[in-house]
């Protein structure tokens, strides 16, 4: 299923009601699409919308506030959270690509980096999630560890009729002498 599809079943999930399923579909989007301001702006206005400034808040904190809610709603997620650079870092777990965000999202990312490196000496980072496609391929291309497994059961392999003969004359000794 493409996202317009999951786009579009999560509009119908909103019609019917169904915001709390909608929204964990938009954070698994989310996951699987970081660098789509338009899913972060998508869950932000469900947030909106159901009442939950402080929650639309830390999902608009990486789009540009062009509207007085936006602003407020940034406002009050940041206050939330003591305007630590760190908390909101760790809350957001941005795990896409800085360079395909607008100028204004890589701006507030460095500085909210640079905000937690000031304050705490301490910048979380975050690997991307891999889906399974990417994970099986992410496997095969380490040679070293494939290498290291190989050597591993090819000794192990070897070692078992070297075993077997030692204990063959470990027996003949033991019955004739």
């Amino acid at each position: 299923m493409n996202i317009k599809d999951k786009l579009t079943k999560i509009e119908s999930e909103i019609d019917s009601g169904l915001k709390l399923k909608a929204a964990d579909r938009l954070r698994n989007l989310i996951n699987q699409y970081p660098n789509e301001i338009e899913l972060w702006n998508r869950l932000a206005e469900l947030y909106y919308e159901s009442g939950f400034l402080d929650a639309a808040g830390r999902y608009w904190i990486l789009t540009e506030p062009s509207e007085d809610r936006i602003k407020k709603c940034v406002e009050i997620y940041e206050k939330s959270v003591n305007y630590s650079g760190t908390k909101i870092l760790q809350n957001i777990t941005f795990r896409g690509d800085k360079s395909q965000l607008s100028e204004f999202a890589q701006k507030k990312l460095t500085d909210l980096e640079s905000d937690s490196k000031k304050k705490s000496n301490y910048i979380p980072k975050f690997v991307p999630k891999l889906n399974k496609q990417k994970r099986k391929t992410e496997k095969h291309k380490d040679p070293l560890s494939n290498k290291l497994i190989g050597f591993i059961l090819g000794g192990f392999l070897l070692s078992i009729p070297v075993f077997a003969i030692i204990g063959l004359i470990k027996v003949i000794d033991w019955i004739f002498f």
